[in-house]
This record gives structure tokens, C-alpha cells and sequence, in this order.
């Protein structure tokens, strides 16, 4: 058998993208340079199809030892985000190794000291891709979807670098089914509703493709996906007063949409909806029935809704400045609460009366540039998740009128968080981050969590 050949140079596409993993991930520059000394010590930056014994791509990953399958090996993208979590854990149990230490816990090579004798070219590579990718903030699509089948049993979905992988409930409150392979776009941006009938539908998107795929009877196995649009950056799914599902996405020339022709029908072709570029999007039913979408992306907040059950909509009017993230939940009487987080904290507005005009924002604490999930409980109080890369922190309304307790601590930081409420009424919470996705429940509806365990 012919030696594996490693290149002299590095693979410049290979160094964008570990960094951008990296970036997306939030590493420190320790951890950021261990990946590209291990990375150039053991492949130059190349994406090998060769190695020793099994070892193959970028960081000579091995399937036999628990890395992913060839294949997944072989996608840049998901060697970097294998790499870079496992580094971050060995980061956070040993803070005083050198980068090319923390390389070594991660690759357990048999000459341990290559890694910081690489730094001079691994900071020159790391500079490099740093310089080609540009400036940019870290991808914060949401990642997770979670949500409950007709039965009662509640489905997490999770959108990797190479896939979406999902886990379910074998009954309500029980125990899960493991992690198993769901296919859809890389890197997607998820969301997933409920039809009419009880079947749950999951809409993925990346930058180059939309995708959709359905339970085909309820609370049964999945149709395959197919396709659903282009791609794009972000988007929410609302429910129309008569069951109808109605799709929203974002893109660099505004939102669009498309909605179910009829209850659990075929769909509509995609129509613009003017609004902000790239914007972050939440929808939710007014108490009339009516679809309200919100809009919002780095440099301006905008909102529009049906005029009337029959789907017209209204212009867009300017609902604030820019920011992070959003969310939206309904009072007990039916009024809209709008939350959003930018570098000052969590910030809320909501209607005066149900369906009616907005009061103005107040500010109401919380960490900042935080990614947000919002959920009534089983009395009706609408309770707030705020996460951001270094802590989890919750609020609720101490009663229906609307006033809010102070934050207290929830957990350490993730990337993404979502929340859900059991059809007993207790509250659930799930969120990510490089040890994997974790969740945490109240004992009953209303009363204590249990701590954070790992889905």
C-alpha cells in the first residue's frame, strides 16, 4: 500500500473553515490555536482520505476510536466542531496547559511534544484564515427544535455541522430513545410545529437550501425530506386561527413566506414580505386569531400582522432598534409579550390590551447578548431563559398582572436554548453546548428544577 501523502502547504479552504467552527463555537484563542497546531502537525491543514491505520481528514480522526464514521470524518466542518468541543472540556478541567498541551489530551499522539513545537506556523496559519474569512460575529442560528407529538411525548431535535440527530420520548415523562441520525441540511437553522391533526412537521435551513420533512401519521415514524426553498438565515413557523401552518424566512433581500393551502394541505409558493434583511424572526397568534410576525436584525426591530383571518397583511412599522435575539409569549388574558436581548440585557414590550396598540420597551435586566426561550406555565405566567457564552439565568412573572421577580442563576453558558411545557404543566428546558445538549425539569408544575442532565 502506497504511504499516505501529506501535502507541503496547508489547504487554505481547510484553515477558513476550522476557524470559523472555532469562531462559531465561541473557543478561547487557546483552544483556537491548539486546533490549528494539531491540525497543521497532523495533515498541514489538508483534508487527507489517508492515514495511519484509520486515521483520516484534517486532524486524523479514527473512526474505531469513536470520532464519527468516515464520512463524517471527511467533512471539515464536523472534524473542527469534534475537535474544538473536546478541547474545550480539557480547557476547562486543566486552564494551565499550553495550547499544544490541550492538542496532546485531545490527540493522545505518541510524540506529545510536536504540537507546541508547531506554534510559530500555527499562529501564522491562524492568521491567515482569520484575515481570509473577514470580520463577523459567531453563527447563532437556532440550532435546537423541541417539541411534543400528539401522545404526549416530547422530540428534540439538534442541527449539526453534518446533519440534524434527533431523540424522543419512549412515553410522556419517560425515558429516551438516544441520539439517532436524522439527515437534512448541515448547519441548519431549525423550527418545528405542530399540524392541526396532531402530526409534527420540521423545517430545516441552511445558507443554500430549505428542507422539510413530516411525520406522516401521528405520533409515527417520519416521511423523507424534501425540498422546500432556497436557503437563507433565519426563520419561524406561526399557526394561522384555522390550523394552517404559515413558514417565515429571512434572507439578504427580506422575509418571505409561505403558508398550508388548507389544514395539514399542500403548501403555497414562497411570497415576499418585504421587512428586515437577515432578520431574526418570531410569530405568534394574536387573540383574534390573527399571525403577528416580528423582525429584527443587528441594526433595526420591525413588526407586521394579518389585518383580518383572511391572511392580508400590513406594512412594517419600526418596533425598535437592533439586537440579538427575540422571542415572543401571550399574557393570560391574550396579550403578546415581545423579549429581545442586545449588549445592554433582556428587553420587553407588550400590548396594552389583547390584539391592541404596544406599550413602550422597558428594560429588564438579565445577561447580555443573550439567546432567549419564553414559555407560559401551567398558570399562565410567562417565564424567561436568558443564555449567553457564559451563564443561563431565569425570570418569571411572580402573577398575572405582569410584574417580574429578580434573575436568578440557571446554569453555565450554551449556544442555543429552547423550552417547552409537559402536558402535566411542568416546565422543561434544553440547551447546548460543547459537552452536548442538556436539559433540566421542574419536580411539579410550578415548584423546583432537578439539575441539568445530559440528553
Amino acid at each position: 500500500m502506497a504511504p499516505c501523502r501529506v501535502p507541503p502547504d496547508r489547504d487554505l479552504d481547510v484553515t477558513k473553515t476550522v476557524y470559523t467552527v472555532g469562531r462559531d463555537l465561541g473557543v478561547s484563542d487557546k483552544v483556537m490555536l491548539a486546533g490549528f497546531e494539531a491540525g497543521w502537525v497532523e495533515s498541514h491543514m489538508n483534508n487527507l482520505d489517508c492515514g495511519d491505520r484509520d486515521s483520516l481528514g484534517v486532524f486524523q480522526q479514527r473512526p474505531s476510536q469513536g470520532w464519527g464514521t468516515p464520512q463524517q470524518i471527511m467533512h471539515v466542518p464536523y472534524a473542527a466542531e469534534q475537535f474544538f468541543t473536546r478541547a474545550i472540556r480539557v480547557e476547562q478541567q486543566h486552564p494551565n496547559l499550553t495550547a499544544g498541551q490541550t492538542a496532546q489530551r485531545v490527540q493522545r499522539s505518541a510524540f506529545p511534544d510536536r504540537y507546541d513545537q508547531a506554534e510559530g506556523k500555527a499562529r501564522a496559519l491562524l492568521d491567515e484564515a482569520k484575515e481570509a474569512v473577514g470580520p463577523g460575529k459567531p453563527d447563532r442560528r437556532q440550532r435546537l427544535a423541541v417539541g411534543m407529538a400528539a401522545d404526549g411525548r416530547v422530540e428534540v431535535f439538534h442541527a449539526a455541522v453534518d446533519q440534524i440527530y434527533h431523540t424522543y420520548q419512549h412515553e410522556p415523562g419517560g425515558t429516551w430513545s438516544g441520539w439517532r441520525a436524522f439527515g437534512g441540511p448541515a448547519s441548519a437553522t431549525v423550527a418545528l410545529a405542530a399540524s392541526p391533526d396532531g402530526r409534527l412537521e420540521l423545517f430545516a435551513m441552511n445558507g443554500d437550501t430549505f428542507m422539510h420533512r413530516y411525520q406522516a401519521k401521528v405520533s409515527a415514524e417520519w416521511a423523507d425530506w424534501y425540498a422546500f426553498g432556497g436557503g437563507g438565515d433565519h426563520l419561524a413557523v406561526g399557526s394561522n386561527h384555522d390550523g394552517r401552518l404559515e413558514v417565515f424566512a429571512s434572507n439578504s433581500s427580506g422575509v418571505h413566506h409561505r403558508w398550508h393551502n388548507t389544514p395539514g394541505g399542500t403548501w403555497h409558493d414562497w411570497r415576499p414580505l418585504d421587512g428586515p434583511a437577515g432578520a431574526r424572526l418570531a410569530a405568534a397568534p394574536a387573540s383574534d386569531g390573527r399571525i403577528e410576525v416580528f423582525a429584527m436584525n443587528d441594526d433595526i426591530f420591525r413588526h407586521t400582522c394579518q389585518t383580518d383571518l383572511a391572511g392580508t397583511w400590513r406594512e412594517w412599522v419600526d418596533f425598535g432598534l437592533g439586537g440579538e435575539h427575540l422571542d415572543v409569549a401571550k399574557n393570560r388574558d391574550g396579550r403578546l409579550e415581545v423579549f429581545a436581548t442586545n449588549s445592554s440585557g433582556v428587553h420587553h414590550r407588550w400590548q396594552n390590551v389583547p390584539a391592541g396598540d404596544w406599550h413602550d420597551w422597558q428594560p429588564l435586566g438579565g445577561p447580555v447578548s443573550a439567546r432567549l426561550a419564553v414559555v407560559e406555565s401551567h398558570d399562565e405566567r410567562i417565564e424567561v431563559f436568558a443564555m449567553n457564552d457564559d451563564i443561563v439565568q431565569h425570570n418569571y412573572q411572580v402573577d398575572a398582572s405582569g410584574a417580574w421577580r429578580t434573575w436568578q442563576d440557571f446554569g453555565g453558558g450554551g449556544y442555543f436554548i429552547q423550552a417547552l411545557r409537559n402536558r402535566d404543566g411542568r416546565l422543561e428546558i434544553f440547551a447546548n453546548n460543547p459537552g452536548g445538549v442538556h436539559h433540566r425539569w421542574q419536580h411539579q408544575p410550578g415548584s423546583t428544577w432537578l439539575d441539568w442532565q445530559q440528553l
